[in-house]
């Protein structure tokens, strides 16, 4: 059985690429039962974050992974479906690369913020819903397993995660300090992928205030009204005629800045100073807002920035956990040899004897 990753993810910067390989979730199952099918594989997991798109894929060698990514890219671009993207906008791993690439994934080695412990939840999740629907079975089910155990060890043996949080909690944090407690603000979110989903989430959670959901298509924004409450609108007229409010959350999957300095302009001039989180890659927001006193922008190199704290302890801790993970990698491959050639060497024996 051979082993194998293919991803993408916020390092390769094309969220438009993150944004066609995200399934909804109504219909994931179905389509992920299709993926497996043409790429004639025997296991997969389908791991999805508002970071990553990753597919973990077991099969017996039918095809070899060059003919298996293709097959995926078949399955998700042909029929006219256009998207800009470029070989190195993909990720793929096989063998000894993908298991040590797995397991530094859960283990929250690859996270824009090392060490924070969501990954790892995101993970079993996935792993859990394909073994229940059928994608996934005995290999995936034992090297999932070995995944979030290393993660338990290092999380256990090294302070890699002490003080971490995930890139939506500290910008949510900034947020609270931004509103100290009014209830009555208006926070615009503008998108309506994960990384709106968990804002608005935070934002019921805290009672924090009143919430605008903000989108291309206006059905969208209604449904997530609807479904989290709170007021929805057209991004067109949002632009064009934008509501007093006091935060704006931003994540969409635009290749260019949707906010400039026209948008600007058309603030409230009575409003204080505008919190603007820009948590997209490519950016949101233009450059100008960094030096606009009427906003105070917050996107992820200042978010990063905060997260990093002691970077001579980090540095130190992510040694200790890189030499944790080298030693996983290779015990879970010894194993796997011990287990493929115990019934050569058990036939030797019965015709030795």
């Amino acid at each position: 059985m051979e082993f194998g990753i293919i991803g993408s993810s916020v390092w390769q910067q094309n969220l438009p690429l993150l944004e066609s390989l995200t399934l909804d979730r109504e219909d994931k199952i179905e389509k992920l039962h299709q993926l497996k099918a043409k790429l004639e594989i025997s296991e997969l997991i389908y791991l999805a974050t508002c970071n990553r798109v990753e597919f973990i894929y077991a099969s017996t060698g039918r095809f070899s992974n060059s003919e298996i990514f293709h097959r995926l890219l078949d399955f998700f671009f042909s029929g006219g479906k256009k998207i800009n993207f470029f070989p190195n906008d993909f990720y793929q791993y096989s063998g000894r690369d993908a298991i040590t690439h797995l397991f530094r994934t859960v283990s929250s080695l690859e996270s824009l913020v090392m060490g924070e412990a969501q990954i790892a939840g995101q993970f079993k999740s996935a792993y859990v819903e394909a073994i229940e629907s059928g994608l996934a079975g005995p290999f995936l089910s034992k090297l999932a397993d070995q995944a979030l155990n290393v993660a338990k060890k290092i999380k256990r043996e090294t302070e890699i995660g002490k003080g971490a949080q995930s890139m939506a909690s500290l910008a949510f944090s900034e947020l609270e300090a931004h509103l100290k407690d009014r209830r009555d603000a208006t926070i615009a979110l503008i998108g309506a992928g994960e990384m709106t989903l968990k804002f608005a989430k935070y934002i019921n959670k805290a009672g924090l205030g009143n919430v605008l959901f903000v989108n291309r298509s206006h059905d969208k924004a209604e449904k997530l009204a609807d479904e989290f409450g709170g007021r929805a609108a057209a991004l067109n007229d949002f632009l064009l005629a934008p509501v007093a409010m006091q935060a704006i959350v931003s994540a969409t999957a635009s290749p260019t800045p949707i906010f400039n300095v026209d948008f600007l302009n058309r603030l409230d001039s009575t409003e204080s100073q505008i919190l603007c989180i820009d948590m997209a890659i490519p950016r949101d927001f233009a450059g100008e807002y960094l030096a606009d006193d009427r906003v105070r922008l917050v996107d992820i190199p200042y978010l990063k920035a905060r997260s990093n704290g002691n970077l001579r302890k980090k540095f130190l801790e992510t040694s200790k956990a890189n030499e944790i993970l080298k030693q996983s990698v290779h015990r879970f491959l010894t194993d796997r040899m011990e287990i493929s050639i115990k019934p050569i060497f058990q036939e030797s024996y019965n015709e030795s004897i």
